[in-house]
């Protein structure tokens, strides 16, 4: 029995109370940029380049708030797949991203944050970048350093450290499973 064949499938799910945080931390920068944006507070002093990056920050938090609220009311289900054959984010494609396809692992920090970088082979890579809204998001984590398919932890069960450590893990299993076949039996003469 090979080492991957003893791996559990893993399947994870957003964390309530982390959403829950999320959603708190939204609602008061909206909050927050709405003041500003439409001078609640009667400030005088207010450019116009401060109003104008405040009514962006509202658009962008407004929005970043829903989809958490969204996500919240409306997912029970898992979202993060890791198998033996592969790792399944349904966030970013229904498809499955095989062991075999990965070249590298690694971690992309921002602040306290782990996200982990899955770097493609260039044929499978192109299969995630389908539409006009991936290309550009694709383009913002290459310009940042992030080069390859980013699977965010935040709001899942799982942590970016553990599931970090979680995915070398399957990749090394599944690479070595790929390259220790067993060589072909003969077939038996007659």
């Amino acid at each position: 029995m090979s080492v991957s064949q003893n791996l559990p499938n893993l399947a994870f799910g957003y964390s309530v109370p982390r959403l829950l945080k999320m959603l708190a931390a939204g609602v008061f920068l909206t909050l927050l940029c709405a003041a500003i944006a439409f001078n609640w507070l009667n400030i005088k002093t207010l450019t116009a380049f401060q109003i104008t990056a405040s009514y962006v920050g509202l658009a962008v938090c407004g929005f970043a708030t829903l989809r958490v609220l969204w996500r919240l009311v409306s997912s029970r289900q898992p979202v993060l797949f890791i198998t033996r054959v592969g790792l399944r984010d349904t966030r970013i494609a229904d498809d499955t991203i095989s062991w075999k396809s990965v070249r590298d692992i690694s971690d992309w920090r921002y602040r306290s944050q782990i996200i982990v970088v899955l770097k493609l082979d260039p044929l499978v890579a192109d299969r995630f970048e389908v539409g006009l809204l991936k290309r550009i998001i694709s383009m913002m984590n290459n310009a940042v350093g992030a080069e390859g398919v980013l699977v965010n932890p935040g709001g899942l069960t799982i942590d970016g450290e553990t599931l970090l450590e979680t995915c070398k893990q399957y990749w090394k299993a599944g690479r070595l499973a790929s390259t220790a076949r067993p060589a072909a039996q003969p077939e038996p003469v007659h």
